[in-house]
């Protein structure tokens, strides 16, 4: 059953959505770089080691808002039913919570306040009501799908709940490691949901699900490769990061200092190109067919 105009409309602007958040935290990011720089006296710091570190700055608003709306708006996207669509849950989800548990810092490395003022409290705070607020969530996204509970097919559901209980345990019992890791795994976590998002995407050859339906842009190949190409290009980028920090270390060199900051840039740049490739082949169609009605 095709799409109506509306709904394709609607997944269209929760794509551009998520670009445009992106496109927002790069121009706030560029917007204090450089008056750190104006302001910055010599010998002094003007550029932070990572993208995460800017929560103590004040673009704190927009890399929190970035996250919470890039979030959400992946969560409303259906993805194919099954993996793709628990993945980009699972994306949605994690960015929300790199959101609300800062990268660790020291208040000697703050930039200011008010951005460096009780972290720990603001973060129990905000997290406590996430997962407070995640239990009707939850209950009403399963209801529909109560039988499922009690069958393999709703595998999705109990992990979704294990995660819940999961991130509620870390908070409760080890609140010092939550502080400290929380952000870092959530992170990686939340790129690894999308590196399997544009595997999916770069496997599926039947988008369309009828005669009447076309894609824009690429043939169905191109789109296919370049998925792939995303896909295999952010590991890339994680894998090199992670192995050229690790080796500095290792053999007591100092990394660059602004080497997580560029990995960071890199797969922002390419997680919107990916996002900026959806809007364009799905622009009237919405959704891929696997994603539709259950198919």
């Amino acid at each position: 059953m095709p799409q109506t105009q509306g709904v394709s409309l609607s997944y269209r602007y929760l794509r551009v959505a998520i670009v445009s958040m992106v496109l927002v935290l790069f121009i706030a990011l560029a917007l204090q770089i450089a008056a750190d720089r104006a302001a910055a006296g010599p010998g002094q710091e003007w550029w932070f080691a990572s993208i995460s570190t800017y929560f103590y700055t004040p673009v704190q608003n927009v890399f929190v808002g970035v996250l919470f709306v890039a979030g959400i708006c992946m969560i409303a996207v259906k993805g194919r039913d099954g993996g793709e669509d628990v993945l980009l849950n699972f994306a949605g989800m994690t960015a929300i919570l790199s959101a609300m548990v800062p990268t660790p810092l020291t208040p000697a490395g703050c930039a200011g306040e008010p951005y460096c003022l009780d972290v720990p409290e603001r973060v129990a705070n905000n997290v406590l009501a996430l997962l407070l607020a995640g239990i009707p969530v939850l209950l009403l996204a399963a209801w529909p799908r109560r039988g499922d509970l009690v069958r393999g097919a709703g595998w999705d559901l109990w992990l979704t709940w294990l995660a819940w209980g999961a991130v509620a345990a870390w908070m409760s019992l080890w609140p010092a490691a939550f502080l400290g890791w929380a952000h870092y795994v959530a992170a990686l976590a939340f790129f690894a949901c999308l590196i399997a998002v544009a595997w999916v995407n770069g496997r599926d050859q039947q988008v369309t699900g009828g005669p009447g339906e076309r894609t824009r842009g690429l043939r169905p190949q191109a789109y296919r490769r370049a998925y792939r190409a995303i896909a295999i290009t952010m590991t890339a980028v994680i894998v090199v990061g992670l192995a050229a920090l690790g080796a500095a270390e290792f053999l007591g060199w100092r990394a660059p200092a602004q080497t997580v900051f560029v990995v960071e840039a890199l797969l922002l740049l390419i997680f919107a190109g990916f996002w900026i490739l959806q809007t364009i082949e799905f622009w009237e169609i919405g959704l891929p067919a696997k994603a539709r009605n259950g198919e």
